[in-house]
């Protein structure tokens, strides 16, 4: 039987425009952003895709997103203040802490970082996940604390 980790990176849907630095946590998604996700969400259904756990940051445009993906779903949230905006170094010292027991993970946040971490862990060239686009990633390893540089194999990028 096969222990390997699914690992799902998504960038937040498309988002209102930012007025200042102040008003960037705060930004709603669009309704355009809205619908990209909706639409998302019917190929993950289809394909069955589901998530032990969903790590999501708590700006808003990333809670919005995060409900709608785990509408339907039957998965663990957690909102992480330190994903809003997080370098990919960041974000990976969150990964390696996820107990092994998660077999299929959704992280949920913002670029450069989901972009840059995505290429990092599938030794890709650099890949920029619009808003609404999911990576999706079979790891090579059967533990989240081995997690790193080219451990995973990129199947897709949905949308």
């Amino acid at each position: 039987m096969s222990t390997k980790k699914m690992l799902y990176i998504l960038r937040h849907g498309e988002a209102e425009m930012a007025f200042g630095a102040a008003n960037d946590f705060n930004r709603s998604l669009t309704n355009r952003g809205i619908a990209q996700l909706e639409r998302l969400v019917k190929i993950l259904n289809q394909n069955m895709e589901h998530f032990d756990l969903i790590l999501s940051s708590s700006a808003v445009r990333t809670e919005m997103t995060t409900q709608i993906v785990e509408k339907n779903a039957n998965s663990k949230v957690e909102f992480k203040k330190e994903l809003y905006e997080a370098r990919p170094e960041k974000i990976m010292d969150l990964l390696l802490a996820v107990d092994d027991e998660v077999k299929s993970l959704l992280v949920i946040g913002h670029n450069p970082g989901v972009s840059t971490l995505t290429s990092t862990i599938t030794g890709e060239p650099f890949i920029n996940l619009n808003p609404g686009m999911l990576a999706k990633i079979e790891l090579e390893v059967d533990s989240w604390k081995l997690l790193g540089q080219n451990t995973g194999n990129l199947l897709e990028i949905l949308q």
